[in-house]
């Protein structure tokens, strides 16, 4: 009989690992800037919002527990009619683990314009999500930053691996067009838009930066704790691609949304490198990234 249940019991824990959803997403949902608003609706909102991101597949692959993409959403809500109307902005922080080690690499950090979130949300009323249907404002950003943050992923383990999910993503972006949600026009001439975002990944011009986080993290970073050397040379491949998209279209979004995740990470790897390698980053970074000139001359500080 314990033999029985052992077996039962290892098959229900294969079963949920098997199945385990692709997302591990810390969701918080901030409202400390309204006066006088009752909590339990915004302790709901975090909830639905958490699981309809974690508990929802968002691809055809089977994921371990512990192969869970790491990820953060802030929700900043600014307006609420006390009904069922909000208004706010969203930020998305992602981080991928580094082989033989216990270290996150910052990945990709996207803050949108201000009040361009405004969604319908009922306490108790399920999230609907319909693929290619714009059903609801809010399950259509969150759809819509999954699909971001899995291309992301995937483009760090194999070259343009993420392809596929940007697509969808620029879908989402098409269908909410259509429906009139505000937020998506290619009309919005702000920079961190999410048509602006999903537009720049799918550009060929940045197929180059996108082959550059495959060097910078699969090929490089993974290498470092075993062959730091051989791990280096890849990173600065991996800059060397992104110059090239730099200099295909200067001033990105994507190229400074690269930069914003990984200028400090820039300067922990490349202090370690002899004098040649160091001097051949830092002419690389203050032609692509020259905001943060002051910040990469600390290479030359290091050992």
């Amino acid at each position: 009989m314990k033999r029985l249940l052992r077996c039962i019991l290892f098959l229900l824990c294969f079963s949920y690992q098997a199945n385990a959803q692709e997302l591990n997403c810390r969701v918080s949902v901030n409202y400390s800037n309204l006066s006088n608003t009752p909590t339990p609706v915004f302790q709901a909102l975090q909830k639905d919002i958490t699981a309809f991101l974690n508990e929802r597949k968002w691809t055809n692959h089977t994921y371990d527990i512990n192969e869970k993409i790491e990820c953060n959403f802030l929700i900043t809500i600014t307006e609420y009619n006390g009904l069922d109307r909000f208004a706010g902005t969203v930020q998305i922080n992602l981080s991928r683990p580094i082989y033989y080690t216990s270290y996150n690499s910052p990945l990709f950090t996207f803050k949108e314009n201000e009040g361009k979130l405004v969604f319908n949300y009922l306490e108790g009323q399920p999230l609907e999500y319909i693929e290619n249907q714009a059903t609801n404002n809010l399950t259509q950003v969150l759809a819509y930053y999954a699909y971001i943050i899995l291309g992301y992923d995937y483009d760090t383990f194999s070259p343009l691996g993420g392809t596929e999910y940007f697509r969808k993503a620029f879908r989402i972006v098409l269908n909410a067009q259509s429906a009139g949600y505000e937020g998506w026009s290619a009309s919005d001439n702000k920079q961190n838009s999410r048509y602006n975002l999903i537009d720049a990944l799918l550009d060929k011009r940045f197929e180059n930066l996108r082959l550059g986080e495959y060097y910078w993290h699969r090929q490089g970073l993974d290498l470092v704790p075993k062959d730091p050397e051989s791990g280096r040379k890849k990173m600065l491949e991996a800059l060397k691609y992104i110059q090239r998209s730099e200099r295909a279209k200067s001033n990105s979004l994507i190229v400074s949304l690269f930069f914003t995740a990984k200028s400090d990470e820039i300067v922990n790897v490349f202090s370690a490198s002899p004098a040649n390698e160091k001097a051949e980053v830092i002419r690389i970074l203050k032609e692509v990234d020259a905001s943060n000139a002051t910040k990469y001359e600390k290479i030359n500080a290091g050992n």
